[in-house]
């Protein structure tokens, strides 16, 4: 009688794990003993190279100050503050500031980002109107700095998922919309839009028209649920 080969996806599972335990162990004895022949030594070396180019000096971003953080303008009133990782950005206006988001890892530094700012320039330092580009807390988790009265906006979905989440640190926004929403305060103008799931079911786009950005969060690399850009604003 002939044995059959065992063709069950269980064996085939087993065959191709020793065979991938093979080829990543036979180097490593074959280094041990000695007995790697130079054209292996060769490629060893080659892949990946010894060496790789620096990183250029304009992907390191700005430098932080004593305090640890970057404040610089994108126009005469619009801002964006950084601790060199996560983003937030704010709008000086006559009547007050608009922030959009708060980073906790930026945290007490957005308050002496827009005091030194509106000091310098002589604008109001309250911040009135606070913009949730999506619920996660590594971007809004500094919420609660703001107080109560600061009127917090987002997206419709935003409401349900902070209301869901009930984090003391991230209250739910006051003033929710659909698909679009016109930000109007002190003379200034914020145009919100929703265009679907992103990053979260709330994510949305922060476009400042006078000032030719766009704001937005996207996902990146293979899994939108714990890998996302930490903003990106873009002028054009």
């Amino acid at each position: 009688m002939t044995a059959r080969p065992d063709t069950s996806p269980a064996a085939s599972r087993r065959a191709f794990l020793a065979g991938a335990a093979a080829a990543v162990a036979a180097p490593t004895a074959l280094a041990v003993l000695g007995a790697a022949s130079p054209a292996s030594a060769s490629a060893a070396t080659g892949c990946p190279p010894p060496g790789y180019a620096p990183v250029p000096p304009s992907a390191l971003g700005p430098a932080l100050n004593a305090d640890g953080y970057f404040v610089g303008p994108i126009t005469e009133t619009l801002y964006w503050v950084t601790d060199s990782f996560y983003q937030a950005m704010f709008l000086t206006t006559r009547d007050g500031v608009v922030l959009i988001d708060a980073p906790p890892t930026i945290g007490h530094n957005l308050l002496r980002a827009i005091e030194a700012i509106t000091t310098a320039n002589g604008m109001p330092s309250t911040v009135t109107h606070l913009v949730y580009s999506h619920s996660h807390a590594d971007h809004i988790g500094a919420s609660s700095l703001f107080g109560p009265d600061v009127i917090r906006i987002g997206q419709r979905e935003n409401l349900r998922l902070l209301v869901r989440d009930d984090d003391p640190n991230r209250p739910p926004p006051t003033v929710t919309f659909e698909d679009q929403y016109i930000l109007e305060v002190g003379g200034e103008v914020l145009e919100l839009a929703y265009h679907g799931p992103n990053v979260t079911p709330d994510n949305i786009f922060v476009h400042a028209p006078a000032h030719q950005t766009l704001t937005i969060w996207c996902a990146i690399g293979r899994s939108s649920a714990n890998r996302d850009r930490h903003g990106a604003s873009v002028r054009g």
